[in-house]
């Protein structure tokens, strides 16, 4: 199931209100997108429907970025008390992966966010290419073998705890039925430079 960007933003704004932590504009886009980039390299499948291009600080789906726009909210605005979506239509298996990127990136910043964007081998990084690639999308593709090269033995906690899988062998295993490691263990190269 995909859901439109602006019901992930929903669920991360209930999340930070509940902590009194809110986030601002750009690092709800940037958790929306770390999201889907997850999801596609955990579960081979979109989280969002949306849109995603490269913009100056990272990968933006312009829906969301234009419905914070239109409630006049900049990018270091923080997001409080603002209601996007009905978040209740979020599958129980997402909401786990979702409570996992919200504790891995809750405490980076806008701009950290937009920095681990703007890594060398990143999807935005590969479009972007000094602004020749502006506003041009970012390929689910790109981002899947992107978070794919994220995974390997040691980041077994970053697996979904939905999944049936109860070790690190059997994450292993996982990984190899999914192509992104070899049968030897080592990550399949077509991962390593796309």
């Amino acid at each position: 199931m995909c859901y439109i960007s602006s019901t992930i933003a929903g669920y991360f704004i209930e999340k930070s209100n509940q902590e009194s932590a809110p986030f601002s504009v750009l690092q709800l886009i940037k958790l929306v997108y770390i999201s889907h980039g997850w999801n596609l390299a955990l579960n081979n499948t979109p989280l969002i429907y949306d849109r995603i291009e490269a913009w100056k600080y990272g990968p933006v789906m312009p829906s969301l970025h234009n419905l914070f726009e239109v409630n006049n909210l900049s990018k270091n605005d923080l997001v409080e008390d603002f209601l996007i979506e009905e978040t209740s239509c979020i599958k129980s298996n997402h909401k786990i992966l979702l409570n996992k990127i919200y504790a891995k990136y809750k405490h980076m910043s806008g701009d950290k966010l937009t920095e681990l964007m703007h890594q060398e081998d990143t999807p935005w990084h590969t479009v972007w290419d000094n602004k020749k690639g502006k506003n041009k999308p970012i390929e689910d593709a790109a981002t899947k073998a992107y978070y794919s090269r994220q995974i390997d033995k040691n980041t077994f906690d970053l697996l979904p705890e939905y999944s049936s899988i109860e070790s690190a062998e059997e994450a292993a295993l996982f990984l190899k039925k999914a192509g992104i490691l070899l049968e030897d263990g080592n990550l399949n190269p077509i991962y390593k430079n796309s």
